[in-house]
């Protein structure tokens, strides 16, 4: 480290001759419009949107319908051995998947003839069965796509409330600080709004890495019925907690609308005197 003497650089005027003194004025300026839009527009839309969605449970046509449940993709899941030309997987509307390159029984195994001759042409495939395919459930993944927008979503426009609202903090003194102290519980309300966001897409995520444990287990042990009935079991709780988190996202949406509207007073105006640098 270098020898600078025994005389301490002075901090006194580092906000006084600040370089770029436009950075901050620019960035709130640009926040409180944000926000405006916000709490004026994107919210209330949000919540209608949800609202919407989640009356999609009574439509027949909807993945968000809630009888999908009772539908073979979530009752009914297979596990096959693909040939060679059984390189995609087709959707209950016809939808391509792609399933991506098959490793092929033949490009890893021998195979013998079972000498059976109650079972004449049928092989035995030698070596572990880790080549099986078990199908995506087509309409679950249509389901994770629309919630998973809505948690994005949420994430983002909180986020961009709460960068808005740390600016808008005044000075920290003795006395009169009830409005600050509103302004920080919306900026907790607000972090925990994202980090639900996140904790939830964690939840839909989890959808997948369920299937594949119990696939990958069900590929090894093929004649346990128990894993179709588990992933079955997992897939039917998985479309109920998908809308159960559209309802949480309304919940935050309308939670956050809420707490502001009531307290916009303070949120703006903390101190009660407008020379605090409020909105207004």
């Amino acid at each position: 480290m270098p020898k600078f003497g025994s005389t301490l650089p002075k901090m006194d005027d580092v906000f006084k001759s600040h370089p770029h003194p436009e950075i901050l004025t620019d960035l709130i300026t640009s926040q409180r419009l944000r926000a405006v839009d916000i709490l004026q527009n994107l919210i209330p839309a949000k919540i209608t949107e949800i609202q919407a969605l989640i009356k999609q449970e009574d439509n027949p046509s909807s993945p968000l319908y809630r009888g999908q449940v009772n539908e073979p993709a979530y009752t009914d899941p297979k596990i096959f051995q693909p040939t060679d030309t059984a390189r995609l997987q087709v959707g209950e509307d016809g939808e391509k998947l792609g399933l991506g390159k098959i490793i092929m029984p033949k490009d890893i195994t021998s195979i013998k003839g079972s000498g059976n001759s109650n079972h004449d042409g049928d092989d035995v495939r030698m070596g572990s069965h880790w080549f099986e395919v078990v199908q995506l459930n087509p309409i679950q993944v249509k389901c994770m796509n629309i919630v998973t927008k809505e948690l994005e979503e949420l994430h983002l426009l909180s986020q961009d409330l709460k960068v808005w609202l740390e600016m808008e903090i005044p000075v920290v003194e003795d006395g009169n600080s009830f409005g600050a102290e509103v302004q920080a519980h919306l900026i907790s309300q607000l972090t925990d709004a994202y980090k639900k966001s996140n904790s939830m897409q964690n939840g839909v995520r989890a959808h997948h890495t369920d299937r594949l444990k119990l696939a990958t287990d069900w590929a090894k042990y093929p004649n346990f019925p128990d894993f179709a009935a588990a992933i079955a079991a997992s897939d039917r709780f998985d479309h109920h907690l998908l809308r159960s988190y559209l309802r949480s996202v309304l919940i935050l949406y309308g939670g956050l609308l809420t707490r502001f509207e009531r307290n916009w007073p303070k949120v703006i105006n903390p101190k009660g005197s407008h020379s605090s640098g409020g909105m207004y």
